[in-house]
């Protein structure tokens, strides 16, 4: 099955939102689980021995209750191989496209971090399956990010590339329709569902989503 046939909502799972008091990991994979979810991703920007803790814990769970869904871990290659993740994304400065497919193979997905139509242009070169392009809105969920791109520079970048296109950056609910509308595969969320009840706000992401496209 093509892992990008279905479009949607693309929850980023960060080890700083998911490793607060009151969020339990198997009700987050059961109700991940019951949704039209488009990826996963894990994602932790802490130490290894951190890094590797979460995704120990999280992944498991996300096989169990997400058989049918891609889960990817960020930046980190070794614990992607280690752990059999379905693949990873990867930024400008991390280890590049061509050396993480030579380790992945061909069947698992790679995903890169791209900002402008160079960039665009050498994630097709170099053989990476999806590009995520923002950040979109102003986002509190890094400090080192590019230029706001706004919903116009989202259509210019899926315009200018042959590949999916996951939109990134302070996305939230009522980003929705105009994510979709501006053509990208899919929208990852990173704080937004955890500001409140996960499973509500999850829920109305992908009705929101279905509903705009």
């Amino acid at each position: 099955m093509n892992p990008f046939s279905r479009s949607g909502i693309y929850p980023i799972l960060d080890a700083a939102w998911l490793e607060a008091p009151g969020i339990a990991p198997e009700a987050v994979a059961r109700c991940l689980g019951a949704l039209p979810i488009a990826m996963l991703q894990l994602r932790c920007k802490g130490t290894g021995r951190q890094a590797h803790d979460f995704f120990v814990r999280w992944l498991p769970l996300l096989r169990a209750h997400c058989p049918d869904l891609p889960i990817l871990i960020n930046d980190r290659l070794d614990l992607a191989l280690l752990l059999g993740a379905d693949g990873v994304h990867v930024g400008q400065e991390d280890l590049p496209v061509p050396t993480c497919r030579k380790l992945l193979g061909s069947e698992r997905i790679i995903g890169l971090s791209a900002h402008n139509e160079t960039e665009l242009r050498e994630a097709e070169a170099w053989g990476a399956d999806y590009v995520g392009c923002g950040p979109v809105f102003a986002t509190r969920t890094k400090s080192d990010t590019q230029p706001v791109l706004g919903v116009e520079g989202l259509k210019k970048r899926v315009r200018a590339t042959r590949l999916p296109v996951a939109a990134i950056g302070g996305i939230g609910l009522e980003h929705l329709p105009a994510i979709a509308g501006a053509g990208a595969w899919a929208a990852a969320m990173i704080s937004d569902p955890w500001r409140g009840d996960f499973s509500s706000r999850l829920g109305a992401a992908c009705a929101a989503w279905r509903s705009a496209t």
